[in-house]
């Protein structure tokens, strides 16, 4: 799974202006003063929060053409300062449903590359999603990520404080949340973009957490489930487990969407299709098994869920993977377009507001026929 790079000059005029430094980098190195570097995600909406709708990059996309996004990149942001900051409104939902009622609607992303890939593009889910709510949206997405520690990694040690991380796992991600795991020495798989974003974040104030994992999960063959330890970050249910119960300290009042892998295809070196989701298994099971658990997860701990493999949200299945996805794992254009529809659904029903009536029941699965 994989990730893109840095913001567009067209993302960056029209939908964020930068805000606050954080460790790495400090405002003073972009060249931007902190009023000026205040957040903007969709013009025509009014806030007096920070907000940006975008974050990292991971390893499989730097390669080529960092150095160009970096320039780009730097003298965006240096132009902006000079920028007049975009009057935004408050989010159309009157602030009162949301879990924190503080008039915005804010959203943070968390996940692998199904969230990290088209970032900046407007076509990414969480900017579909965002644009679409008027919501403030913030990507921490990181593609090749697993929610899971690698079993030769201790993890966080709660004792010191001390880890070993050798990825932006899902657990590092939320730690880093907290404040309490540094950035700094994921530099060759944080980008600056990563920093800002992760440091603009207030999260008392965070509406809604939607978390994504499971491929490179199963891809890596991690174990699924510890039954002596239910929070175990070295399995898959136990990194979801304990990263959210991390994050419920931090946001008290945040409510959790916990969705599926994607169903998908495989192939073998030769482009023969070996299989799909629920017969293809790296060791420990199918990436539906992996899909099992994050639902599971979900009703355990009363989080609502979006089921991306098995039918529950769109019908994307064995019949119509070659118009949801792109590269038979990652999802296409209207695939995107079909995930984040399904997510808004979710939100706006856990919010009580969703209008069934016209928009039909909220259990029928969408179809990328309608789109």
């Amino acid at each position: 799974m994989s990730s893109h790079n840095f913001l567009s000059v067209a993302s960056l005029l029209v939908s964020v202006t930068l805000i606050t430094g954080c460790a790495s980098p400090s405002v003073s190195d972009l060249g931007v003063s902190s009023q000026e570097l205040s957040a903007v995600i969709n013009p025509s909406v009014t806030t007096s929060n920070n907000s940006i709708n975008s974050s990292s990059v991971s390893e499989e996309y730097l390669s080529s053409d960092s150095s160009a996004t970096d320039s780009t990149y730097n003298a965006v942001a240096a132009s902006t300062a000079s920028t007049e900051q975009a009057i935004v409104t408050k989010d159309p939902y009157g602030g009162g449903n949301e879990p924190v009622p503080d008039g915005d609607l804010q959203l943070v992303f968390i996940g692998d590359s199904q969230f990290d890939r088209w970032r900046n593009s407007s076509t990414s889910i969480s900017e579909l999603v965002g644009e679409e709510m008027n919501a403030l949206h913030y990507n921490l997405g990181v593609g090749g990520t697993c929610a899971a520690v690698e079993r030769s990694q201790n993890g966080f040690n709660t004792s010191n404080g001390e880890n070993d991380y050798e990825e932006a796992n899902f657990t590092a991600i939320c730690h880093m949340l907290r404040g309490d795991v540094s950035t700094d020495r994921y530099s060759n798989i944080l980008n600056q973009e990563f920093n800002i974003v992760l440091d603009t974040i207030k999260p008392e104030i965070v509406d809604y957490y939607i978390i994504e994992y499971g491929y490179n999960d199963y891809y890596t063959a991690v174990d699924m489930y510890n039954e002596e330890n239910p929070y175990d970050e070295h399995t898959f249910y136990g990194a979801l487990n304990q990263g959210i119960k991390l994050l419920k300290e931090i946001s008290p009042y945040a409510h959790f969407i916990i969705c599926t892998p994607c169903y998908c295809r495989f192939y073998n070196g030769s482009g023969k299709d070996m299989g799909d989701a629920y017969n293809v298994t790296k060791g420990l099971g199918s990436l539906a098994y992996y899909a099992d658990y994050a639902l599971k997860l979900a009703d355990n701990i009363g989080a609502r869920k979006l089921d991306a493999i098995g039918g529950g949200a769109f019908n994307l299945n064995s019949y119509t993977y070659k118009e949801y996805l792109e590269d038979s794992v990652h999802l296409s254009y209207k695939g995107r377009v079909v995930y984040a529809k399904a997510l808004r659904r979710i939100i706006l029903d856990d919010m009580g507001i969703y209008d069934s009536e016209n928009e039909g029941d909220i259990n029928i699965p969408l179809s990328i026929a309608n789109y």
